[in-house]
């Protein structure tokens, strides 16, 4: 006879490596399957997965046995997705800040975001800017070139792309701003999460 959520939980506030194993195996493809639907990466996904079952044994001793594990497993997934959404925001929003009040600064690989992992909100405001000075800021901060190394390849002024990669940064910066609104992919998440 398969053991209890109920039992299980209350074996787990008890510090039982069993149980806790028990409930691991039992919701993991439930949780996986939230996660990866909406970090849509199997990698973050697990990642967070991971984070849920760490803060699971982390308070084992405040669980009750009364409420469903599987629906405190849930939320505790749902606050991992929002939590990683905001901070991907912010990062974003910092990177793009610190290059517009930095324009002479160069922007090592590792230094730079990709910013295509993180929104398509900042894909679209690519799509709006200029030609050259999308594929100025693409070479600058998906690349990592240089500033002397794009204006080489695009047969242009180190200054010219200072001043491109600077108007980019803010007008993106702006964009993310209007665009990028928190809230909505909150309640986006939060109201997918319970259909």
């Amino acid at each position: 006879m398969e053991v209890t959520d109920a039992e299980l939980t209350y074996r787990l506030s008890q510090h039982d490596e069993t149980a806790f194993e028990t409930l691991f195996r039992r919701y993991y493809r439930y949780l996986y399957s939230i996660a990866v639907q909406y970090v849509k990466d199997p990698e973050l996904a697990e990642d967070a997965l991971q984070e849920v079952y760490l803060k699971l044994w982390t308070h084992r001793t405040q669980l009750d046995a009364s409420q469903s594990i599987k629906a405190y497993l849930a939320t505790a997934m749902r606050n991992q997705i929002i939590n990683r959404l905001r901070d991907d925001r912010r990062a974003i929003l910092r990177h793009i800040e610190r290059q517009a009040l930095l324009p002479e600064a160069d922007t090592s690989t590792e230094e730079s975001i990709t910013l295509n992992e993180y929104s398509s909100v900042v894909r679209q405001g690519l799509q709006l800017l200029p030609p050259q000075r999308r594929l100025v800021f693409t070479l600058r901060s998906e690349v990592g070139l240089t500033n002397e190394e794009v204006a080489s390849q695009l047969r242009i002024s180190i200054n010219t792309v200072k001043i491109h990669y600077y108007h980019a940064c803010r007008f993106l910066r702006d964009y993310l701003r209007h665009h990028a609104d928190l809230p909505t992919l909150v309640i986006a998440v939060l109201s997918s999460l319970y259909h």
